[in-house]
């Protein structure tokens, strides 16, 4: 699941190298130990839900997303979600794949197609849903604390 024909591995160390770069000067609090360099290759998928082994896979690459703030890869296969919410923001950048992602009161029909390069903010607590477009959209994300998600009911 972690080869991308067409992509270079490089372009990746690149675009993660420079995000974390920058999140980083946007006041995400450092790490205990200084620098930390993860190669793409060493990066641990693994799903966000055990019980759907082929669902959304997550590489944490630095932090606890389920205490605090985080820094992941996350790989999504063809398809969309359901409107959600998380308690915290984040920043996510695309890095391979195309993508949509709109907010309550949108729809996919509505939103952009974004391809890699592109960026969004979340704010937490508000719903959003997103879908990939592609076989498999791979993408980095800064998040503000805990990560979680929920589903939003019908109102």
């Amino acid at each position: 699941m972690k080869h991308f024909p067409g992509f270079g591995l490089g372009a990746l160390a690149a675009c993660v190298g420079c995000l974390a770069i920058g999140f980083a000067a946007g006041g995400f609090a450092a790490g205990k130990g200084g620098m930390l360099v993860t190669p793409f290759a060493n990066a641990r998928f693994q799903p966000v839900d055990p019980k759907r082994p082929e669902g959304t896979q997550i590489a944490v690459l630095r932090g606890d997303p389920a205490s605090g703030p985080s820094s992941m890869l996350m790989l999504q296969r063809r398809g969309a979600s359901a409107m959600h919410i998380h308690s915290s923001d984040y920043d996510l950048v695309l890095i391979k794949g195309d993508m949509k992602h709109w907010g309550a009161g949108a729809s996919e029909q509505q939103a952009p197609i974004l391809q890699p390069g592109s960026y969004w903010f979340q704010p937490g607590n508000e719903p959003h849903a997103g879908s990939c477009l592609s076989d498999e959209c791979l993408m980095y994300v800064q998040w503000a604390g805990a990560r979680d998600g929920r589903l939003v009911e019908n109102r």
